[in-house]
């Protein structure tokens, strides 16, 4: 029974600590998407200029927009292009932070494992 309670202990002291870790390397990687937006839409999608910015944005309606582009059978736009070099898991990723940023990451989407690969 003591070994039981013991090795329940271990396990959750394992889990807690291993999950703010892999929240960090999430943040780390969306972070880094993220950035690439910042060469039109201004750092952290603050728009200094004609260009829209992205601070704004919900999480689901940067998502929808992106996979929209993501989607032309033409692309004919500068975002069009940029949109088909993501995979749909960095897609979700980029959207999250940014609708991170503007407090509308309404719905919590799920990435794959990186670290299996």
């Amino acid at each position: 029974m003591k070994t039981n309670i013991f090795r329940t202990l271990c396990l959750g002291t394992l889990v807690a600590s291993v999950a703010p870790q892999a929240q960090a390397e999430d943040l780390t990687v969306n972070r880094l998407l993220a950035s690439q937006c910042a060469q039109c839409h201004g750092t952290n999608g603050h728009s200094v200029g004609d260009i829209d910015g992205l601070t704004d944005e919900s999480y689901k309606d940067l998502y929808e927009d992106l996979m929209d582009m993501r989607s032309e059978d033409r692309p004919e736009n500068i975002m069009d292009h940029q949109a088909l070099g993501y995979t749909d898991d960095q897609v979700r990723r980029i959207a999250l932070y940014f609708g991170t940023l503007s407090g509308k990451a309404d719905e919590a989407p799920e990435f794959e494992d990186r670290r299996s690969r």
